[in-house]
């Protein structure tokens, strides 16, 4: 907020994306109120706006694993399920007064052309790697098991109940595979490894460019958050599911989706396009430029995210 008052700003504020599988509770409301409350009083400050444009958008998060489970639950499409869940939300939205200037969802086609731009980039500048590696599978689903569809012993602690990426009891982090006497969440079948070809973010060659992003672009408190990650040493990141999958099939990889991490923060950029499109704004002059400020309201899990695209 370091910019002449009387300087005409373009300010574009966003909140996390509440996820399409579930209900609003109170902890989303915090969030999505504190942040509406942030962007009313900027339009209080410029009266009239004096040349100042400020838009708030966000979206549902729409794709991934339990989205498609729950749909089969239900006994309709994964499409039906997000179109319902995108419907309840804006109602709850609009009952506590939180007023978007767009609300969305990351199953568009801005959303995927985003996605598969920025996976090209990331792909041309060698950033993209191919792995195979060992997955848990269901044999009784048929399907391979994100972590959180895994729990099992700690193989730190030994406590018990915990999930396939990290336990909540020592905080320690592993590979799904290392946890003892594993359990499918799905059915109760113990899982089985199987072999897949997976697709990698290399996104341990961004570390000087993220370190520097962090000293130029965020507050202190979340720097220091994020510099705990880089300096432990970041690893690469799998951003590819295998088929049954709801979300985008990677371009030129049948059966291969993005995993939903990687097009949820697309979803940001994906609503405002489609704000622009309504309201006739110059995406790119927004988006492209260093003159806008942009503003994320988002907890600390969403943060390993938020710098994504400076890494392209």
């Amino acid at each position: 907020m370091t910019q002449a008052a009387n300087k005409p700003r373009k300010i574009l504020v966003t909140s996390a994306l509440p996820y399409a599988n579930g209900a609003i509770h109170l902890g989303h409301l915090v969030e999505y109120i504190q942040t509406d409350i942030w962007v009313r009083f900027l339009r209080m400050r410029f009266p009239g706006m004096q040349g100042h444009e400020i838009y708030y958008v966000c979206a549902d998060d729409a794709h991934g694993t339990p989205v498609m489970l729950r749909a089969q639950q239900e006994g309709i499409t994964p499409e039906a399920l997000i179109e319902k869940m995108n419907a309840e939300h804006q109602a709850d939205f609009q009952a506590f007064g939180v007023q978007f200037d767009n609300y969305y969802s990351t199953h568009s086609d801005e959303n995927r052309e985003f996605v598969e731009s920025i996976y090209k980039s990331l792909q041309d500048a060698g950033y993209i790697e191919n792995k195979t590696i060992n997955q848990f599978y269901d044999p009784d689903k048929k399907m391979f098991l994100p972590d959180r569809f895994i729990k099992g012993t700690c193989p730190n602690c030994d406590a018990k109940d915990q999930y396939g990426d990290n336990c909540e009891v020592c905080s320690a982090t592993y590979d799904a595979t290392e946890l003892k006497n594993p359990v499918s969440v799905i059915t109760g079948a113990k899982p089985i490894e199987k072999e897949s070809e997976h697709y990698f973010f290399k996104i341990s060659k961004c570390t000087d460019q993220l370190r520097n992003f962090l000293e130029e672009h965020v507050q202190p408190e979340v720097a220091n958050k994020m510099n705990e990650w880089l300096e432990a040493g970041l690893q690469d990141w799998d951003i590819s599911r295998d088929a049954p999958y709801f979300g985008f099939e990677i371009p030129d990889a049948p059966g291969k989706y993005f995993y939903v991490w990687l097009d949820a923060p697309m979803g940001y950029m994906a609503s405002f396009k489609d704000l622009c499109n309504k309201k006739g704004l110059d995406f790119d002059e927004w988006w492209k430029q260093d003159t806008t400020e942009l503003y994320h309201f988002i907890g600390k899990d969403i943060l390993p995210c938020s710098g994504l695209q400076s890494c392209q």
